[in-house]
């Protein structure tokens, strides 16, 4: 599923989509931040569909499976009656500040009264468990995935932790071209029923990876100082033991460099730059 194609580039794709987004602490909470007072009957911004109050009333009397509905928050309505612009025209009527897309957005103010004008905006929720199979780990377009049919959950819009799209069954696409014409595109998209081993391979694919333990998280920042002062002298130790003129100094310059290596190393192992000169020195 794709959001209608728009003339203008990205300046259109910002006029009619504008940003979505869920709240850093709560999935429940999407924000909304676009140009008012057109509300797009349905649209798509990453992986979320966003529809406005008329068509979720639609959707509700439809007997598609799995709807549900979020409710949104207008954080920003911004002030451009953009479809009274002569949409066949080369270019938009008016360019944003700065000529970057979604500063159409960003660098104007807030319009409570827009806002109030404007239907309620809401976004499904959508079931994210169907698997979708992979012919290889990393893939270079979406010919190289499939739904895996023995692994749909049954729901006709959904999503999935395996690969990026919204997916549609032929019943939902059917209800779309009926119901909103011209509104979204489609995109036929591959399925099969997967053997055991191929869904295997999708649920190896999406299984969180450990997070990496940093083994010096236990040292402090005073360690950390100590560590860089201790190769400091052995680095000045090495260089003193070049320019000492007698083998007695010579000799003293190297053991202290080699107590200043064996300091550092009580410490945290050394790098292998470090680990290399306190060879050649204790050979």
């Amino acid at each position: 599923m794709k959001t209608k194609k728009m003339p203008w580039g990205d300046y259109g794709n910002t006029l009619f989509t504008g940003f979505a987004y869920p709240d850093e602490n709560n999935d429940e909470i999407i924000y909304i931040e676009r140009a008012g007072p057109f509300v797009p009957a349905i649209y798509k911004k990453w992986d979320m569909i966003l529809v406005s109050e008329s068509t979720r009333q639609k959707l509700e009397k439809s007997d598609l499976k799995g709807i549900q509905f979020i409710n949104t928050t207008f954080k920003k309505i911004v002030d451009i009656d953009w479809q009274n612009w002569d949409l066949e025209a080369e270019k938009p009527r008016i360019y944003p500040a700065g000529g970057e897309p979604e500063n159409y957005i960003f660098t104007r103010k807030h319009n409570a009264e827009i806002a109030k004008k404007m239907e309620a905006i809401w976004c499904l929720k959508l079931d994210k468990e169907t698997l979708i199979g992979r012919k290889q780990r990393n893939v270079s377009g979406r010919n190289e995935l499939f739904i895996i049919e023995n692994a749909w959950t049954g729901n006709d819009i959904f999503i999935s932790k395996s690969a990026g799209h919204i997916y549609l069954t032929e019943k939902a696409k059917k209800w779309f071209e009926e119901n909103l014409p011209e509104c979204i595109m489609f995109r036929e998209f591959n399925s099969k029923i997967a053997t055991q081993q191929e869904i295997d391979f999708v649920l190896d694919y999406i299984k969180p990876t450990a997070p990496k333990v940093d083994p010096f998280a236990h040292l402090t920042e005073k360690d950390w100082k100590n560590y860089q002062k201790f190769l400091e002298h052995a680095t000045k130790f090495i260089a003193k033991s070049k320019t000492d003129k007698t083998e007695k100094s010579k000799a003293k310059s190297i053991e202290k460099a080699i107590e200043s290596f064996k300091n550092a190393q009580a410490i945290k192992p050394l790098g292998k730059k470090e680990q290399f000169l306190f060879e050649q020195l204790t050979k």
